[in-house]
């Protein structure tokens, strides 16, 4: 459905790994992988109980470790079929923002 929101992005400068995010608006199902490895499935419980803002915090790296986080800022009324926003922070840096503004 054309609602999802699904990015990718790189972390790391030697130890290079892939996070990739996606976001089923309809049903609220969210699912963060690192590497093709699931570390975050989340799905809303009830479709009246979304939260204008969830934020998911994860480690990524062996060696060279980094803080990922990751937001997705909703709007509660009629939340799932409206176009909703991500953003995604590697060490509290911005590295971007989805979908693009």
């Amino acid at each position: 459905m054309g609602l999802d929101i699904d990015f990718a992005f790189e972390v790391g400068d030697q130890e290079k790994h892939q996070v990739v995010f996606h976001w089923g608006q309809v049903f609220g199902r969210v699912r963060i992988t690192v590497d093709d490895v699931e570390v975050v499935e989340h799905t809303r419980p009830k479709m009246l109980a979304s939260t204008v803002r969830r934020e998911f915090v994860f480690s990524v790296g062996q060696h060279e470790v980094h803080d990922v986080v990751i937001e997705k800022i909703s709007r509660r009324f009629l939340g799932g079929a409206r176009k909703q926003k991500c953003q995604a922070f590697v060490d509290g840096k911005l590295v971007g923002e989805y979908p693009a503004s």
